[in-house]
């Protein structure tokens, strides 16, 4: 099986890729894509993430590429020591990785950084040159992870700021899945927001694109060109389901059972890919049709 953005007969060099958040869904699905391409990857452990020092030292010795994707789950409530794992999670570990790579004579070829669309200011057209930043809390974890990212010195930097990300077995449809069996299909809050989604597949592909492209780094909107509402892509998920049974829960009472976090679902800027597009990549899925079908195969 090829992997997506990358042309039949090229080959690439094989190289080291440590990534952080190895078992997570994401993270999962990057190991099997860089294994596929012929690459050796590694999982850097939460335990030197947190405390720094000398075991990160020795992979910024052998690291080629670095995948960051560690952080504390946004799901749930959010409490305020929720709140402060969420952020410290992120700024922490990427802190101490860059430092790491920073004190290392060898340099590293391409640090890849999660980040979330989530950075951006609501109700906003925003591309990756978008000035449109939020104050919100997870617009300030966004702005903050990226931050630590800045101070990496002699190497490509790329951040691939994610919308939701959608796999048949992970994301937010392994929490909507059982309900759409069950003929129950839930709009969160007005259904008119947007709803900025990408296939798990088009994130490590762009990743490998990475890879033969040297000359491309900076920010990227991980987002689908043909964006729909959270509303729109309900009905779409549940186009070929029969009689389901659509259910409005409220922007309030989505508040009231997992307090801010509902923000994460309810609002949304229209996230532009525009960098994403620029650069010659090609979606394995470009709509939220293409995207549904895609999970059915």
């Amino acid at each position: 099986m090829l992997s997506f953005g990358v042309k039949e007969g090229q080959k690439l060099d094989w190289m080291n890729v440590f990534v952080t958040g190895l078992h997570g869904f994401v993270g999962s699905k990057v190991k099997a894509e860089f294994e596929r391409g012929g690459h050796k990857v590694f999982p850097v452990l939460r335990e030197d993430l947190l405390l720094g020092g000398e075991r990160l030292d020795r992979i910024a010795k052998w690291a080629d590429v670095v995948v960051n994707l560690a952080g504390e789950a946004v799901t749930g409530k959010w409490t305020e020591n929720k709140m402060i794992d969420i952020l410290e999670s992120r700024r922490v570990s990427t802190r101490n990785l860059v430092d790491s790579l920073n004190r290392c004579s060898k340099r590293l070829k391409l640090f890849i950084n999660a980040s979330a669309v989530g950075i951006y200011q609501a109700n906003r057209f925003c591309d990756e040159d978008s000035l449109d930043i939020g104050s919100h809390f997870l617009a300030k974890v966004a702005n903050a992870w990226e931050e630590e990212l800045n101070k990496l010195e002699g190497a490509r930097k790329v951040v691939l700021r994610l919308g939701l990300v959608i796999a048949s077995n992970g994301g937010i449809l392994k929490r909507l899945i059982p309900w759409i069996k069950g003929r129950v299909a839930f709009v969160l809050g007005s259904g008119d927001q947007e709803c900025p989604i990408i296939h798990v597949e088009d994130v490590t592909g762009f990743m490998m694109y990475l890879l033969k492209h040297q000359e491309l780094e900076g920010v990227y909107n991980m987002v689908i060109p043909n964006s729909v509402n959270f509303r729109e892509f309900v009905k779409a998920l549940t186009a070929r389901k029969g009689l389901v049974i659509r259910v409005k829960i409220p922007e309030w009472l989505l508040c009231l059972i997992v307090g801010n976090a509902s923000t994460v679902l309810t609002r949304s800027a229209h996230v532009i890919p525009w960098r994403v597009m620029e650069s010659g990549y090609e979606y394995k899925c470009r709509t939220v049709r293409e995207v549904i079908e895609e999970l059915k195969s």
